[in-house]
């Protein structure tokens, strides 16, 4: 296989609107299955923000009972597809904020609970994979924004 079958095979796997829906829906899946545990227990997931030592103490409570809901509705808008180019600048947003405190948690030696599905202790560390995770989310996520920006966007003459 030459290099430009091959990468016209690749354009045609990754270079596609069921692609761009799939990676869609699951990043939205995964941010509603986040949420859901959050929703439910926001007074551990508060203890989890404030392990990170990121955010001033007044500020904890308030974010550890938007975000949930910031995640439900930015994931639900994936999967259904209503403000989707929105949802999605919001949901990188957080998936680089989420990797910049886990990075931030490496750095400083903190052995915490990412918190990122559920507010078990024995939950998932804040760690290389939960970076990596989040560095594939937003690369699915930027296929499908960027497909999706392609597809609307009114083609000239040529093209």
């Amino acid at each position: 296989m030459s290099d430009r079958s091959a990468m016209q095979t690749l354009k045609l796997i990754f270079w596609n609107k069921i692609t761009a829906l799939i990676f869609r829906i699951i990043v939205g899946g995964v941010f509603v299955y986040a949420s859901i545990d959050k929703i439910i227990h926001p007074a551990q997931f508060a203890d989890m923000v404030y392990n990170y030592r990121m955010l001033p103490y007044f500020v904890i409570n308030f974010f550890a009972v938007i975000l949930p809901w910031i995640e439900l509705v930015i994931g639900l808008c994936l999967i259904l597809g209503p403000f989707s180019d929105a949802a999605s600048l919001v949901t990188g947003g957080l998936l680089a904020m989420f990797i910049v405190a886990s990075i931030a948690a490496l750095i400083r030696g903190l052995d915490i609970n990412c918190g990122c599905f559920t507010m078990s202790p024995e939950g998932k560390k804040a760690g290389w994979s939960v970076i990596i995770t989040n560095t594939v989310l937003i690369s699915m996520l930027a296929q499908s924004f960027f497909f999706d920006l392609r597809r609307k966007r009114p083609r000239e003459e040529g093209e």
